[in-house]
């Protein structure tokens, strides 16, 4: 009867690694959404300001920080900008992902982007 009951609760077990393990996957697939979700509001920010102008760049980091609290960094060689009509702007934004259940350590999430500056 024991080996019975220590299967049951060894099943019991696995199941629940496998539900947390399905919800922590499911998490990091959010955030590399929310990273698409970010690159697609900057773009339209690049586009509308000519570049990564200082005005862009405080309107994405407002965004940043009401939308996702701060966790996404923009790095890019052509900061603070203008370009005239159809140069291309590129940039790179980075965040790190803690898995709240598997010990995987801190997953660095990087896209790259770019942007036409569609200011004439």
């Amino acid at each position: 009867m024991l080996e019975g009951s220590t299967m049951e609760i060894g099943k019991m077990y696995i199941f629940l690694f496998m539900i947390f393990s399905f919800f922590a996957l499911a998490d990091f697939f959010i955030s590399i959404n929310h990273a698409n979700e970010f690159k697609t509001y900057i773009n339209y920010e690049i586009e509308s300001n000519g570049g990564l102008t200082s005005k862009a760049l405080e309107h994405i980091e407002n965004y940043n920080d009401e939308h996702y609290d701060g966790k996404f960094t923009i790095t890019s060689p052509v900061a603070n900008e203008k370009f005239p009509y159809g140069e291309q702007i590129d940039y790179s934004l980075k965040t790190t992902y803690k898995f709240f259940f598997i010990p995987l350590g801190d997953q660095a999430i990087s896209v790259k982007g770019s942007a036409l500056s569609m200011v004439r």
